[in-house]
């Protein structure tokens, strides 16, 4: 508080990084210190929120999208811009301040009837309510409109993790591939004897490839943090033939000795000449069932090194370091053995109970004090 001009006195300070000010006239100190104290109460209980600048949904959208651009992997910058898309025509021309819950209920339901799967109208709606976060660090507001709205119940991820036998065929189908995709075996079998992910894999860097220590440091994480990956027996068998071979930076090129980006159409054609292509019965929103073509992906080789940690034993904290798991819950996933396994668990019992049954012939005698 301080007086200006020996005749008018101002309140005037910062609070949660937003600078507040204001007038009181030519009054005495004391009725100023009042006011001001007053004042200061006032703002920390909200009464006096800082403005706010008004945007559209539609100029707001292209400065989220040079940031994500900016600080976001090109893959998830590219979903924003697909959800942005979809979202456009439903919040176009409405200032971002007025969206309302209700509204993004209504979007959800219109998604839906037209088709879409409760798991991409989510993506949807979290880069809607990630955009308004942003909106309230630039300024543009004081609270997420759309901050409480639910996400749809999704279909939990159906796993396929390889038998040995599959393993086996996709091996060999991959080994037939042309002179320049001849990689691909080598791709898939560090997928399965590391747990990374395909980005992980096709960003690896021999700099990165520590031989003599057996790891791997993946870097191009979907966390951003680095992690070391046990390199075991095969998996060293495959890069020290490799690092012979090979030349430039990256563990695994193209035919012109470049960083790979996508994965290739060989991949596919492998899958399906190992026969690891199934169908299986799905109800559609009318509730007819539908028959759906379900491919082994290339993420589910990650599963399939997951799942055989969890079958082996490993504990739950092993396999989310290994893996690169933030929470508990993803890694859990991998501690639900199959039910060959589960049934070896239970027969494990019969022979406990064999052990303690007393042999034929003699008699258990109890010996009295």
């Amino acid at each position: 508080m301080y007086q200006r001009n020996e005749k008018d006195w101002y309140s005037d300070f910062w609070f949660q990084g937003e600078r507040y000010t204001k007038s009181w006239g030519a009054i005495t100190k004391t009725v100023a210190k009042e006011k001001d104290r007053k004042f200061r109460t006032e703002v920390k209980e909200g009464k006096h929120a800082a403005k706010t600048k008004a945007i559209l949904f539609d100029t707001f959208k292209e400065k989220y999208l040079d940031h994500a651009r900016v600080n976001k992997k090109p893959r998830s910058a590219t979903r924003n811009e697909v959800s942005i898309r979809m979202l456009l025509p439903y919040f176009k021309g409405k200032l971002i301040s007025s969206l309302h819950p209700f509204q993004v209920e209504q979007y959800k339901k219109d998604r839906l009837e037209k088709g879409a799967a409760p798991a991409t109208v989510n993506r949807d709606v979290a880069c809607l309510r990630n955009m308004m976060n942003m909106a309230i660090q630039w300024g543009y507001l004081q609270i997420n409109p759309v901050g409480k709205v639910k996400q749809l119940k999704e279909d939990n991820e159906r796993m396929w993790p390889l038998s040995l036998a599959e393993e086996e065929r996709l091996l060999v189908e991959c080994d037939k591939r042309p002179q320049k995709l001849k990689y691909l075996k080598d791709l898939v079998e560090v997928a399965l004897h590391s747990g990374m992910r395909q980005g992980e894999i096709f960003g690896l860097k021999w700099v990165n490839v520590h031989l003599k220590e057996k790891y791997l440091l993946a870097t191009d994480t979907k966390t951003h943090v680095d992690r070391a990956v046990p390199m075991n027996a095969t998996l060293e068998k495959i890069l020290r033939r490799r690092n012979v071979t090979e030349l430039g930076d990256y563990v695994f090129t193209n035919a012109a000795g470049e960083r790979l980006t996508v994965l290739t159409n060989a991949y596919w054609k492998a899958v399906a000449e190992a026969g690891l292509v199934r169908w299986e019965e799905k109800k559609s929103r009318n509730s007819k069932k539908v028959k759906v073509e379900i491919r082994f992906r290339f993420h589910d080789l990650r599963h399939t090194f997951g799942s055989r940690l969890g079958m082996n034993g490993a504990d739950l904290k092993t396999i989310m370091e290994i893996m690169g798991h933030s929470t508990p819950k993803t890694a859990m996933r991998y501690q639900h053995p199959s039910p060959k396994h589960k049934l070896t668990a239970v027969m494990s019992l019969d022979r406990l109970e064999q052990s303690n049954e007393p042999k034929e012939g003699k008699v258990l005698r109890m010996k009295v004090a």
